[in-house]
């Protein structure tokens, strides 16, 4: 039998095969989308490839578009993909538009989608980009460099209520009002347009035990709001259920509480049976199950195994839904 400890060497070993970004519930997600000969699918979240990757080696005469914006991840991706040869397309757009870019591409039509949101270790990591309070960057954040303003634009121009509102909405901050002052009040002085900047500012008060956790929030609700995360993720979700085919699945691993209660209202809404008008009774007597664009294949969200967890820390929040196309 095998021990935790051989299962958790185990899995490590095999997620530093690559090492540009480690997938979380990469097996249960490829698993979920019920793949099916000579069909069409979409990876929404290319990154390094590890989802497409795994579709692609059990696709058989399949099509696989993979989306992202990410020049880095775009250079890796392909490179590990150019193997599939054309089974396999990279489309440089963001997913909020999925349904034009699939058309460019001559798709109508789609059997299964998967999303794993959220930003790459390696991301993370670029200092180029600005995400991480950890490397002193410019102040960007874009993950689409065609964006046309960065989080240092934010910084600069927003009220005091405009950063509250981002950073107690996107980032759940309890001290965002005070935070928001802090900056308002030193981009007087100067400005404000690196990450270090940022973080010396946001925790100039916060007791030095709480610091981490408040840099994490701020930096965090700044990027989803550069890159309207959120607002994307609604835009795709109601063009991929369009895109779907019959029994076609869509697949979202999220790792914030936003993204999954996007993810899971826009799920239920869709799987709630449509009723005829009439008394209270009538209406309980009209409903017909069939009628619902949406079947629920995950009442409740599937979490990393302990051993995942114990592999790669990052898992611990990952929550995946599924549903299907009725």
């Amino acid at each position: 039998m095998t021990k935790p400890s051989e299962k958790v060497s185990s899995l490590k070993t095999k997620l530093r095969e690559h090492d540009y970004h480690i997938p979380v519930l990469a097996e249960e997600a490829v698993e979920a989308l019920d793949l099916r000969a000579g069909a069409t699918y979409v990876d929404a979240t290319l990154g390094g490839g590890g989802y497409a990757e795994l579709i692609l080696e059990r696709l058989h005469d399949g099509r696989l578009y993979g989306f992202d914006t990410d020049p880095q991840a775009m250079t890796y991706a392909t490179e590990r993909l150019k193997r599939f040869g054309n089974r396999f397309t990279l489309v440089a757009e963001n997913f909020s538009h999925l349904k034009e870019a699939l058309t460019a591409n001559h798709v109508t039509s789609i059997n299964g989608i998967v999303y794993d949101l959220g930003v790459s270790s390696r991301q993370l990591d670029t200092t180029s980009v600005g995400l991480s309070y950890r490397f002193d960057a410019p102040l960007d954040m874009r993950l689409d460099p065609r964006l046309r303003r960065n989080a240092a634009d934010i910084i600069s121009t927003a009220s005091i209520e405009e950063l509250k509102t981002i950073f107690g909405t996107f980032g759940e901050e309890p001290m965002s009002g005070r935070i928001a002052r802090w900056i308002v009040e030193e981009r007087k002085k100067k400005p404000i347009r690196t990450t270090f900047d940022l973080a010396k500012v946001a925790v100039q008060g916060i007791r030095e035990d709480k610091r981490n956790a408040t840099l994490s929030r701020i930096f965090q609700a700044l990027r989803i709001k550069v890159n309207d995360e959120l607002g994307s993720l609604e835009r795709s979700l109601e063009q991929a259920l369009e895109l779907l085919e019959k029994n076609g699945r869509i697949v979202v691993v999220s790792y914030h509480s936003l993204e999954d209660r996007i993810v899971k209202d826009f799920f239920f809404a869709h799987a709630k049976p449509k009723v005829e008008t009439g008394s209270l009774e009538s209406l309980k007597q009209s409903i017909d199950e069939e009628k619902a664009q949406l079947k629920l294949i995950t009442k409740k969200p599937i979490v990393a195994s302990e051993e995942e967890v114990a592999a790669n820390p990052r898992a611990r929040s990952a929550k995946m839904r599924v549903a299907e196309k009725k």
